[in-house]
């Protein structure tokens, strides 16, 4: 019987941490409108949370800086390559217009 109160008391106490946490619900997206801001925190967050690693709060910015910066740099590369690949597919297909000639 004693179990119940400590279970419901337990899950005030969590609900009360994830409200304060996110503003009542409000999303993280919500408080950083830049997209490259939001990543860099969420990076950052990501290696603070990470107990294995031990690094300070200046080197997990520093370092989510350029994760970030290379992420950009796979997407963008990735990018490029889709596009060329639909350009490409574009001239090698004739158009409907033309068949008939």
């Amino acid at each position: 019987m004693s179990e119940q109160p400590n279970n419901e008391r337990n899950l005030e106490i969590i609900n009360f941490l994830l409200s304060s946490f996110t503003d009542n619900g409000k999303s993280l997206r919500a408080f950083t409108t830049n997209p490259q801001e939001l990543a860099i925190t969420i990076l950052t967050a990501g290696l603070l949370a990470n107990n294995k690693l031990m690094i300070g709060p200046e080197d997990a910015v520093k370092s989510a800086f350029d994760i970030h910066s290379r992420i950009q740099r796979h997407v963008h590369q990735f990018q490029s390559m889709q596009f060329q690949a639909n350009i490409e597919d574009c001239f090698q297909e004739k158009p409907p217009e033309t068949e008939h000639y």
